[in-house]
């Protein structure tokens, strides 16, 4: 249902109408001269070499090439990641599609400006401020984008549980892709590894991700709520700018801003909680390791638990009949997810466990089995909500009592009246 306009939205279109006007003149003159200062579109720079922490890679804490191989896999350039040694190698052929950063389950491999929390942050910003996001690759785009498109080097590049969180989130995130642009794309694994993410993303979060295909059928257009916002804060502030000759931040971008800060905020308190709920380490003293992208899943959990019914995740469970406490299981598990303790007791904390099933390939008892995770677990208490609710129930609680209090003390006080009447009348009626 579109929504009701009124006199300020009319001021919006009238002021959006006349900068267009008096930018013609700017723009006649830019169009004659040439491109000038104008942007350049570079594909480079939308693309960055990742790196790779070795401790966390899987093959090199078990010495097994059979437990994982998700990167080496995906790459599209046979050689450029290489295992060897204890150590994961990036060479100089790397594509810099960023597909092996998106399927390596316990986040091995990165890059500095499109890890999990920043690309949603980035996605987040567009999705508040437009009626429209764009999610899209350089070879689709092969322009300067626009303030509503986001730009990668691959689509695959964002993971599975960042486009549940995103998707969990907002419901105006689209891919921008034209027909037949992946079917000529060297990066020649990227196409699958999307579609897989956003099939899977789509059913967890019961959402649709929007397509767009057609580059003149996309819009532009900021959402009312942000450009009123900025109206509104540009006439309250203009006095002060002509004063001064400042350009103070709108209400609007300091709006997302806030918003997206707040998100940021979140995420971190509900480490602190799951910290606090779970350990933060493990028995042998090392620090669990909570990955970016379950981070994301779990903080669209804890605004919408419902989610959980949808997400289907496995972790290992086991079987102390058959454990020989060999260690094997607990020594591959990088994000230490699984404990192993003195007393031969095998734990694993399903909020750390990245369900690669690592564990189990490299126990050789077969102790361990991968079966689904019950995931309303990875929904942290809100310590701060549940104080907030015992207070209200207590207070509650004592206001019930109170008023039964009340209405003894009015019940008796109406039994004195009513005796004190009876006897009137009796001795009344004596006389």
């Amino acid at each position: 249902m579109a929504e009701k306009r009124d006199f300020l939205d009319e001021l919006i279109d009238l002021q959006s109408d006349w900068r267009a006007l008096s930018d013609l003149p700017s723009n006649m003159v830019d169009s004659l001269v040439g491109e000038g200062d104008r942007p350049v579109f570079n594909p480079a720079d939308y693309k960055e070499k990742p790196f790779a922490n070795s401790n966390k890679c899987l093959r090199v804490a078990s010495g097994r090439e059979d437990v994982c191989s998700r990167c080496l896999d995906v790459c599209p350039v046979k050689g450029a990641l290489r295992i060897h040694n204890k150590s994961v190698l990036i060479g100089d052929d790397c594509r810099k599609c960023g597909l092996c950063a998106a399927v390596c389950p316990t986040e091995t491999i990165s890059t500095r400006r499109h890890a999990p929390r920043q690309v949603y942050d980035q996605i987040a910003r567009v999705a508040s401020a437009y009626e429209q996001c764009y999610v899209t690759c350089t070879r689709a785009l092969k322009r300067v984008p626009k303030g509503n498109e986001v730009v990668l080097a691959c689509v695959g590049a964002v993971p599975r549980d960042l486009w549940f969180s995103l998707l969990a989130d907002y419901d105006n995130i689209n891919v921008y892709l034209p027909v037949g642009i992946c079917d000529r794309c060297r990066t020649t694994t990227g196409e699958e590894v999307y579609t897989d993410a956003i099939a899977t993303a789509e059913e967890w979060a019961d959402a649709v991700m929007g397509l767009e295909a057609d580059e003149s059928a996309m819009d532009h257009e900021y959402t009312r709520a942000y450009k009123r916002s900025q109206f509104v804060s540009g006439a309250i502030h203009s006095a002060e700018r002509l004063v001064s000759r400042t350009n103070p931040a709108l209400a609007g971008a300091k709006a997302v801003a806030k918003k997206v800060s707040d998100h940021a905020k979140r995420l971190d308190q509900l480490q602190r909680d799951l910290e606090s709920a779970v350990g933060a380490k493990a028995s042998n003293n090392r620090q669990r390791v909570l990955t970016q992208g379950r981070k994301l899943m779990m903080g669209a959990l804890q605004h919408d638990e419902g989610l959980a019914d949808f997400i289907r995740l496995e972790a290992p469970v086991c079987d102390s009949s058959l454990c020989t406490m060999c260690g094997d299981c607990a020594q591959v598990c990088t994000t230490h997810a699984l404990d192993l303790d003195r007393r031969g007791n095998v734990t694993v904390k399903n909020a750390y466990c990245v369900g690669c099933g690592a564990c189990v390939i490299v126990c050789e008892d077969g102790a361990l089995s991968m079966e689904p995770m019950d995931v309303h677990e990875l929904v942290i208490p809100d310590k701060a909500a549940e104080e907030l609710a015992r207070r209200k129930a207590e207070a509650k609680a004592k206001a019930s009592e109170y008023m039964e209090k009340g209405k003894q003390q009015l019940g008796r006080v109406a039994d004195v009246l009513e005796k004190l009447d009876d006897g009137s009348g009796e001795s009344g009626s004596e006389k």
